[in-house]
């Protein structure tokens, strides 16, 4: 009896395959989360049994929508996927990555954008929320201003373009008109349109300031970082930035040709990629991968809204 009972279970598994046998199909509610799975094994190919682990961490850290607003929820499934992908598996993603060329590797959450908070506007109106506050009248007056500033703006680009007006006497005017336009939008609100619109300001900064520390956590926790490894980061990030903005400078005042600052850019980026590979181990660097691989997956196949419009991919 304990021979026939083995000799069915070799049938079966000859018959239907060990995976088949073990785990039934793990399947997902959220359609941007199925088109992600189903994108990605359409991409790259994987086991039942991997599908099954990427269908395990999309529900749990991705259910609900939660994959539309934690910033944490691809760090966690690069983090399990690391794991329970095989290596072959792995490396067709990677490579598929290195196909679609991605020349800054360590970003989206590596970045000094991660722990710099918000960047702030620089001084420019927010139309969007100037709009959403004004009465009828006032949002006449609106359009009556971004129409007569927009037509002024986009004569100066014709003039340009013809070479009729150079580029630095162009800059100036857009300057002047960029002022001209602000100062005339400001003068149609009143002081309680101007204090909410401070409130608005505030509360965006404040929760740009809570997404870049959850994401920064998110990938310190996915990674398991040291504090020397997050410190030697911020470091690099901060070095990387200032190397940039230094030839944005130098761009700016013509120093350098246009040419010659796009090679210098690709370089700082290669030099700040070979600084961050050096500060992680193996395992490390491998989530990171995953991690920035899964991201573009998710931007092919879900980053579309229904009208088949861009929305930029995930936020977070």
């Amino acid at each position: 009896m304990k021979k026939l009972t083995l000799l069915l279970i070799l049938t079966l598994f000859a018959t239907f395959g060990c995976e088949k046998l073990m785990k039934e199909d793990i399947t997902l509610d959220d359609p941007d989360l199925q088109l992600f799975s189903d994108g990605l094994d359409a991409d790259i190919g994987l086991s039942k049994s991997s599908i099954n682990a990427l269908n395990d961490a999309l529900n749990r850290h991705g259910k609900n929508g939660k994959h539309r607003r934690d910033p944490a929820f691809l760090w966690k499934v690069a983090a399990e996927l690391q794991g329970k992908l095989s290596n072959d598996e792995k490396a067709r993603l990677l490579k598929w990555m290195d196909d679609n060329s991605v020349p800054y590797l360590f970003g989206s959450g590596m970045d000094g954008k991660a722990r710099g908070g918000p960047q702030g506007d620089k001084g420019k109106l927010d139309i969007r929320s100037i709009y959403s506050i004004l009465d009828e009248i006032q949002q006449e007056s609106l359009k009556a201003i971004m129409e007569s500033y927009g037509s002024k703006m986009r004569a100066l680009q014709e003039q340009v373009k013809n070479g009729t007006l150079d580029k630095d006497a162009a800059r100036a005017e857009f300057e002047a008109l960029e002022s001209a336009m602000q100062s005339e939008i400001e003068a149609l609100l009143t002081d309680e349109q101007k204090q909410k619109l401070a409130e608005m300001k505030a509360q965006r900064e404040e929760d740009r300031a809570k997404m870049a520390k959850a994401a920064h956590d998110a990938m310190v926790n996915a990674l398991e970082m040291t504090a020397d490894q997050e410190s030697e980061l911020e470091t690099i990030n901060n070095e990387s930035v200032q190397a940039q903005k230094a030839l944005m400078d130098k761009a700016k005042a013509e120093e350098m040709g246009r040419e010659d600052v796009h090679e210098a850019l690709k370089q700082l980026i290669i030099d700040r990629n070979s600084k961050i590979e050096a500060l992680f181990d193996d395992k490390q660097l491998e989530i990171i991968k995953i991690y920035t691989a899964l991201g573009m997956q998710y931007s092919k196949h879900c980053g579309k809204d229904r009208d088949g419009k861009d929305d930029g991919g995930r936020k977070g």
